[in-house]
């Protein structure tokens, strides 16, 4: 009786509660944490394989892989700058009568840009430049992750 009367109070919460029709809902979460959980936004800017590119409400359909950089999310009238290491973006359509466009970015590591380092990244950089690369592991290793934290130097800038 009492779940039953919760869900009652909540759909009745949310039944009263301004609505919000034609945004761009906004998930963003990684396997820590959830940033966002379809929260209206203006636009998100992602940092693609391909390229940066801006999705607002009524992009085309889209699945992109997203490369290490900065996700820049506009809501109201201020950005907000987070770091992701990768990840994929889903954005859909709406499947109700709303006009709400989903974004959902899944990311692997994803923290607010004020969070980085700027010294320690670039002393991570000169350890991984200095170690040795005497095996193929060792080379990749050391390219990726000198690419990863040059990443991180720009995005703390």
């Amino acid at each position: 009786m009492a779940l039953r009367a919760a869900r009652v109070f909540r759909f009745a919460a949310e039944a009263s509660g301004s609505t919000v029709s034609n945004r761009l809902l906004l998930s963003m979460a990684s396997p820590s944490e959830a940033l966002y959980v379809r929260k209206p936004v203006e636009s998100l800017t992602v940092p693609g394989t391909e390229g940066t590119f801006t999705v607002t409400n009524n992009h085309s359909l889209i699945v992109s892989q997203l490369k290490a950089g900065v996700i820049t999310v506009r809501e109201g009238g201020e950005s907000k700058d987070y770091f992701i290491s990768d990840g994929f973006l889903f954005y859909n359509h709406p499947t109700d009568g709303s006009g709400c466009c989903t974004a959902e970015v899944s990311a692997v590591e994803v923290f607010p840009t004020s969070a980085l380092d700027k010294e320690r990244a670039t002393q991570v950089l000169s350890e991984l430049l200095a170690a040795p690369k005497d095996s193929d592991w060792e080379r990749a290793k050391s390219q990726l992750g000198a690419a990863l934290v040059s990443q991180v130097i720009k995005a703390a800038e």
